[in-house]
């Protein structure tokens, strides 16, 4: 369908442009050119629209429609199955217990502790490292830039000049 809606608006395009030249008489070649190309566009716009007409008619109409109506009454046999599944082994057990025990059931929705420090905790923790002997850790490695001299330095065999 795109194919056909972009073909028609060049011929669209291609055929004004092409008479606005032809009234301008300011460059009747490229009138002439304009409007040939238009004419081509437009057969190109048709012929899409013919075959676009001819697979949408062999197309079936509905999913009601075979093969498809087959496979629509497996999915409905499925997804009542589910209903059921989800009814039986989800929510009822989750009902009775709750009726059992109304203050456990209530514990997950309990609010969260006051944060202690201004990063929020995200549900995971880094690794507790710790010695092999169990002892504190040391001071932790530090980085230390690089020494840099001047290029006149190479060393004691090179003098300077």
């Amino acid at each position: 369908m795109p194919v056909a809606v972009l073909t028609g608006s060049v011929t669209a395009i291609f055929l004004l442009a092409g008479l606005v030249l032809t009234l301008l008489s300011a460059q009747p070649e490229a009138a002439r050119s304009m409007i040939t190309a238009g004419w081509v566009s437009g057969a190109v716009a048709a012929g899409t629209l013919v075959v676009l007409l001819a697979v949408a008619r062999r197309r079936p109409s509905s999913l009601d429609d075979e093969p498809y109506g087959e496979m629509s009454e497996k999915v409905a046999r499925a997804k009542e199955a589910w209903h059921e599944a989800l009814l039986e082994r989800g929510i009822l057990p989750f009902l009775r217990e709750a009726l059992a025990d109304p203050d456990s059931a209530a514990a997950p929705f309990a609010a969260p502790p006051a944060p202690t420090s201004r990063m929020p905790h995200l549900g995971y923790d880094r690794p507790g490292f710790s010695r092999p002997d169990g002892g504190a850790p040391g001071p932790r490695p530090s980085f230390t830039s690089p020494d840099y001299t001047s290029p006149d330095f190479g060393g004691p065999e090179h003098q300077q000049e």
